[in-house]
């Protein structure tokens, strides 16, 4: 294939190419083009590098605590709880982590920790 069919071939590729100002807030239902759209949540609330001023950062993160607190304190569900959920027979091994849980809790309980 010569230099100039090449070209060509190139040049008149871009005719069949979609315009890209049709798509133009599709996706995010907003005016800005596609690469500019970004996603939602695509980048971390505490991120060094972010733009964010430093009350807004120290905002974020003392939120970002909290929930990290609240989801400790919830108690965790049992291991066959997924599979139940499912409609599935839970597993052996989350069986046996069930059992040796609740024997656990019992020796805990007996020694008057929890």
């Amino acid at each position: 294939m010569s230099t100039d069919s090449k070209v060509l071939a190139h040049v008149s590729g871009a005719d069949q190419r979609p315009n890209l100002q049709d798509d133009v807030g599709a996706h995010h239902g907003d005016d800005r083009p596609k690469h500019q759209a970004g996603v939602d949540n695509s980048h971390l609330n505490t991120d060094a590098k972010d733009e964010k001023s430093i009350a807004n950062k120290l905002d974020q993160a003392s939120k970002q605590d909290k929930l990290e607190k609240q989801l400790e304190n919830q108690p965790k569900p049992p291991p066959t709880q997924a599979a139940i959920n499912h409609g599935n027979e839970p597993s052996k091994g989350a069986k046996i982590d069930e059992a040796l849980q609740a024997e656990d809790e019992a020796i805990l309980r007996k020694k008057g920790i929890k």
